[in-house]
């Protein structure tokens, strides 16, 4: 009789286990930032350079577009001699165009969060879990001022273009508004995919900008899109 109710007891702890188990341990959203060798995302990208000095002057408001495409293309050691992946990055000014290597960035991804070095600076650009609680400083890995990221919209479908994504989640990046100052920055993830947008605007402006937001009114700066308009893996 003793035994069978030690066997009992165990039956039931492992069992309280199994229940623990499955309870904490949710999907964590690691899928919205993949690590698959050999897949790739391109985007139509276009960048708006603002140079308007005076208010009697038309200035300039240069607007360019042109394709990128990444590519994950091997697993190496950083910097920090720690397992990252290589990100091969092309662009072309039009369809027709062939790719031109433009440069190298790497990323890499841990329990906790999502890294990528990008122009020789890294940023932290997820944090795991996926959670509209969770709060971090995109910018704690690099020389920058702290950025203060969060997540919204998440598991929310998106359509760019032809392009449907049934699970996304927007990364708030930056929202600071001034009589001088115009910065907006967010960043959209696809589970299975990875980056699927990228906005970021930063214009130093004239006071009537406020009431008025109109290129005559920015003083400097420079506004880019990328949208995403195919993936896959080679």
């Amino acid at each position: 009789m003793k035994r069978a109710w030690i066997c009992g007891l165990l039956l039931l702890t492992a069992y309280s286990c199994q229940e623990d188990e499955s309870e904490y341990n949710p999907d964590l959203g690691y899928e919205y930032f993949p690590t698959e060798i050999g897949s790739y995302v391109t985007f139509r990208a276009d960048s708006i350079f603002h140079d308007n000095p005076t208010t009697a002057a038309e200035g300039v408001h240069d607007t360019t577009s042109y394709f990128i495409k990444e590519v994950i293309e091997s697993e190496v050691l950083d910097a920090l001699n720690e397992p990252a992946l290589r990100i091969v990055r092309y662009k072309r000014d039009t369809p027709d165009d062939p790719w031109q290597l433009r440069d190298v960035w790497m990323a890499k991804t841990g329990p906790r969060r999502a890294e990528r070095v990008e122009e020789n600076r890294r940023y932290v650009k997820l944090v795991f879990p996926i959670s509209s609680a969770s709060e971090w400083d995109g910018n704690a890995l690099n020389d920058l001022n702290e950025w203060e990221h969060s997540y919204d919209s998440i598991g929310y479908t998106r359509v760019y273009d032809t392009l449907s994504f049934s699970s996304t989640v927007f990364v708030n990046q930056r929202q600071f508004l001034t009589e001088v100052n115009d910065e907006h920055a967010y960043e959209i993830y696809a589970e299975g995919v990875g980056l699927v947008f990228r906005y970021h605007k930063e214009l130093f402006t004239r006071p009537s900008y406020l009431n008025n937001r109109v290129a005559e009114n920015i003083i400097s700066g420079n506004e880019f899109t990328w949208e995403i308009i195919d993936y896959g893996v080679e």
